[in-house]
Formats: structure tokens, sequence, C-alpha cells
């Protein structure tokens, strides 16, 4: 091909090749509390509630034996933030 080193080729056709589905669910949990003119807000918030696992993106260089379509990024584990506020 022109004495090129290195040729681009489709080796799945365009739109047949999906990975899973990404769902994720976040919780957010709040309560204010007032004390006179002094208000505090505590919060929880859970990302990932149901712990998925989907694949993200995958390796798309084909090399004969390689990793071709192995998993390079995957959606962050399930954890927790606790905040507090307060104005005064």
């Amino acid at each position: 091909m022109g004495g090129a080193p290195n040729v681009t080729a489709n080796i799945v056709e365009p739109g047949v090749l999906y990975g899973d589905r990404v769902n994720e669910v976040d919780l957010r949990v709040g309560k204010i509390f007032k004390m006179g003119r002094t208000r505090a807000t505590v919060g929880v918030d859970i990302y990932n509630l149901l712990n998925s696992a989907a694949i993200l993106s995958y390796n798309q260089a084909f090399i004969a034996g390689g990793a071709w379509l192995g998993p390079t990024s995957e959606m962050s584990a399930r954890f927790a933030k606790l905040s507090l506020q307060l104005d005064f």
C-alpha cells in the first residue's frame, strides 16, 4: 500500500460489536438541623450503589495473539462520601 509500514483495516463491521450497557445508580441522603441561628447540614453520598463493574473502554489495537478487545478501564467501585456543612 504505497510502502506504508502500517495499514488500517476494519476487522469487524462498524456498529456490530458493543460492550456492556453502563447503568450507574447514585444516592444522596441529607438532613438539615437548625439550632437557633445556626444550621448544620449532614449528608451521605453513595456512588455506584449497585456496584456495577461495566467495562468503559476496550483495547482496539489488533495484534495476533495479543489482547484485542481486552478491557482497559471499568467503572469505579462503590464508595461513600460523608459531608457536614455548618452555617452560622
